[in-house]
């Protein structure tokens, strides 16, 4: 409008409450203008762009895609902060901002250069405080990123060319297929769909990747430091193995066999709603302190069946130490009680289940007798077995209960 001398006041006026109106309504506008340069002219200058006949403006809507919606909403049950950084008008980028849930107030919105004009400790409190930066330059961009990893792992989705030095910066630097040349050499990612929600599905997915790789090393430390600890102790009050070489073997193999399901586990609510790191101190601690329950639990197979001979020691315990290590894998998988945590997995129940039968079935067949020695227990001895398994799983739950209620 500013290079076209024939519009009036008036109609600068109608043309500027035009433009707001529609950048509150999360629609862009594109302004037409003419000039007649003689016929034999074969170049433009920047000086022609002067004494324009002003034509007119409309206006268009980049529609949001539906699954935005659902992925603000799963963004912030995250605990994952969405921020808008767009050289868009503070009204576009408002009017976006308010349809897709992350602001209350359209007006929320600060721009580059506002947040420019701040002094330097100014800031960093309004990077953390809007959402949505609008009208902002590369260089704003590449700045604002840098004030947020100062105090927080920022992830950024970018798609043009002046995008490529905030995507090197990032820690997470994601582009769609899509976008620039520049962006996706630029990008740790690149996505496939250009679908806010994969990458919001893709955070969740990870960390009950990390929920369960974790299950999985205090699951198998427990055990086997359990383990370890009896076997030592163990042998240096009786003259024979508490365990074949072989049955140490079977047992292995049976005790792992849900163990490979536990990547297909369900996660609680609280393992993914906000972000986690290893905590070696924890895992090694809490691992150590229900291996000794776990001990405790093997010092009384030794003391109830030591005296019956070394085939029975060897299969009720055998018998025993799957049975627990099954059953530990359903307390241990949760901080909550076993009863409140998210369902187990189709696949967890059932190999868990598949192990718990063979681990029944194998001493009483032939196989199991002939090429493992073992004895098959007797009513009462089952009994005893299984009496003590559910015994170790109540001191199990009550000592992790005790733990993360005085350990956090």
């Amino acid at each position: 409008m500013a290079l076209c001398p024939g519009l009036t006041l008036q109609q600068r006026s109608d043309m500027d409450d035009w433009l707001e109106q529609r950048g509150r309504s999360g629609e862009r506008t594109i302004a037409l203008a003419r000039r007649a340069l003689p016929a034999d002219r074969l170049h433009i200058n920047p000086q022609d762009e002067r004494d324009l006949e002003f034509l007119g403006a409309m206006a268009f809507t980049d529609p949001i895609k539906p699954s935005t919606f659902g992925a603000v909403t799963r963004a912030r049950e995250l605990g994952v902060a969405l921020k808008i950084l767009t050289g868009d008008s503070p009204q576009v980028a408002g009017a976006v901002g308010k349809a897709i849930g992350l602001l209350d107030d359209p007006e929320k919105v600060i721009t580059g250069a506002a947040l420019t004009a701040l002094p330097p400790d100014q800031q960093a409190a309004a990077v953390e405080e809007y959402s949505v930066i609008a009208r902002v330059t590369p260089e704003q961009k590449y700045e604002i990123i840098q004030t947020l990893q100062l105090s927080h792992i920022v992830g950024f989705l970018g798609e043009g060319i002046n995008d490529a030095p905030a995507l090197k910066l990032a820690g997470v630097s994601l582009a769609v297929q899509s976008a620039a040349d520049i962006a996706r050499q630029a990008a740790d990612i690149i996505l496939l769909e250009a679908d806010l929600g994969v990458i919001i599905d893709g955070i969740r997915s990870g960390r009950e990747v990390f929920a369960n790789s974790i299950k999985y090393l205090k699951s198998t430390l427990a055990s086997n430091f359990g383990n370890f600890y009896a076997l030592a102790i163990g042998s240096l009050f009786i003259n024979y193995l508490p365990m074949l070489p072989l049955q140490i073997l079977l047992l292995n193999l049976l005790s792992d066999f849900p163990m490979i399901s536990i990547a297909t586990d369900n996660v609680d609510k609280s393992e993914w709603a906000r972000p986690r790191k290893y905590d070696v101190r924890e895992i090694v601690l809490i691992s150590t302190v229900l291996g000794l329950v776990s001990t405790v639990d093997d010092f009384l197979f030794f003391a109830t069946f030591v005296g019956r001979g070394e085939h029975i020691l060897q299969t009720n315990w055998f018998m025993g130490s799957i049975l627990t290590e099954l059953l530990f894998l359903f307390s241990i998988r949760t901080r909550l009680p076993f009863w409140k945590a998210v369902r187990p997995s189709a696949t967890v129940l059932g190999l868990t289940a598949s192990a718990f039968v063979a681990t029944l079935v194998i001493p009483y067949t032939r196989f199991g007798q002939t090429v493992f020695q073992f004895t098959p227990p007797s009513a009462g001895d089952l009994g005893i077995i299984l009496g003590l398994v559910g015994g170790f799983f109540v001191a199990a739950e009550l000592v992790k209960a005790l733990y993360y209620q005085h350990m956090g």
